[in-house]
């Protein structure tokens, strides 16, 4: 995609001067807790799929080279009785646009004299003039949820800012006053971005008012973006089909077997085509062992709340299940069961942990 920045794409910005491409601007001296940046933020790094709003400095960027994310394509709903980890009340899109490929996380800080509904055009514009589309946008209440809280705020409601930043994720200087502290005068957009590259979604917003003792105080009304891109990928780790003698030696040595080639649908339960060959494999060692009763145990990774990994672990499972039965395997010797984010094999810190925890296991019953 040409990269045009986006702060001159519009004609509000273009009485300012002629458009130009300039380069980043020189990394900053190490910084003091609560200080505006002179400069980008050391070894971060924009995005190859959109370009940075002119004048913009980069507080921080994280990249998976292969991940998961539900993006919001429509109004949250309260997800009656659900909260997330820190106890604030789960708000979702009815139906969230699951997307996979290389997942980039920025924050900028924006110029000051902008507004949210001017830096959100210009991003529009840019993918519009580059053949891409607007799917989705809203401001401040109508977008649903907590368009005020922080993105490790406890106790309240969660908000598009939860969604697309777990708070986990939150480390560092560069981002305490722009994650850390209340909003005002949201606004988002999610993007198609040109010539099947993927999606983007930016959320803009206002520091809000910090308390007394704040490190932050500079940083109150100040404008900052939240850009998360997805440029799909494809997968680089090709999994293997465990064979179904390997299955029993594997339930007679350690009681459980991980299936890793049965693969689903980003936040679904249905499961890929590509699959087939493993459920193939599994249906023949179930076959080839009559006796066997076995757990089918789903487990996902912690990139979601625990209430909504717990069920799609479950669902997934069941799944399988499914699969099974309607390859003529007794219903009596299945049962389906599903964990969640609660027993990983690898931190899920990096996505190669991630990876390895989301998975299908088989444990030996009898």
């Amino acid at each position: 995609m040409k990269r045009v920045l986006v702060g001159i794409a519009i004609p509000l910005l273009m009485a300012a001067g002629p458009q130009q491409t300039r380069s980043a601007p020189p990394p900053a001296p190490p910084l003091k807790a609560g200080a505006i940046p002179p400069g980008d933020a050391p070894g971060a790094r924009d995005a190859s799929a959109l370009p940075r709003y002119g004048g913009g400095l980069l507080l921080e960027s994280k990249a998976s080279a292969f991940d998961e994310i539900a993006l919001p394509n429509a109004k949250l709903e309260r997800r009656a009785d659900k909260v997330d980890a820190r106890n604030n009340d789960l708000f979702l899109p009815p139906e969230p646009l699951a997307v996979e490929g290389r997942v980039t996380r920025m924050s900028y800080l924006l110029p000051e004299g902008r507004s949210a509904l001017e830096v959100v055009r210009g991003y529009q514009q840019t993918v519009k003039d580059a053949g891409g589309s607007v799917l989705f946008e809203c401001s401040r209440d109508e977008c649903g949820g907590s368009g005020v809280t922080a993105a490790r705020s406890g106790g309240s409601k969660t908000g598009l800012i939860h969604m697309l930043y777990p708070y986990d994720m939150i480390a560092g200087p560069w981002t305490e006053c722009v994650l850390q502290e209340d909003r005002s005068g949201q606004r988002f957009t999610l993007l198609d971005l040109p010539k099947g590259d993927g999606k983007a979604a930016v959320l803009v917003w206002n520091v809000g008012d910090v308390s007394a003792g704040s490190n932050c105080k500079a940083w109150v009304g100040r404008l900052v973006a939240l850009v998360v891109t997805v440029e799909t990928a494809a997968r680089e780790q090709r999994m293997e089909t465990v064979a179904a003698s390997a299955m029993g030696e594997g339930l007679d040595r350690e009681g459980r077997v991980a299936l890793y080639a049965i693969q689903f649908d980003t936040a679904k339960a249905d499961i890929k085509p590509e699959s087939g060959a493993q459920l193939t494999e599994l249906v023949s060692f179930l076959r080839g062992a009559p006796a066997t009763k076995v757990l089918v145990v789903g487990h996902t990774d912690n990139q979601a709340g625990i209430d909504y990994n717990l069920d799609l672990s479950r669902r997934r499972a069941q799944a399988v299940v499914a699969a099974l039965k309607g390859a003529g395997i007794s219903a009596a010797r299945l049962t389906p069961q599903g964990v969640g984010m609660a027993a990983p094999l690898a931190s899920n810190d990096t996505e190669e942990g991630r990876a390895k925890n989301r998975r299908v296991e088989l444990v030996k019953q009898n």
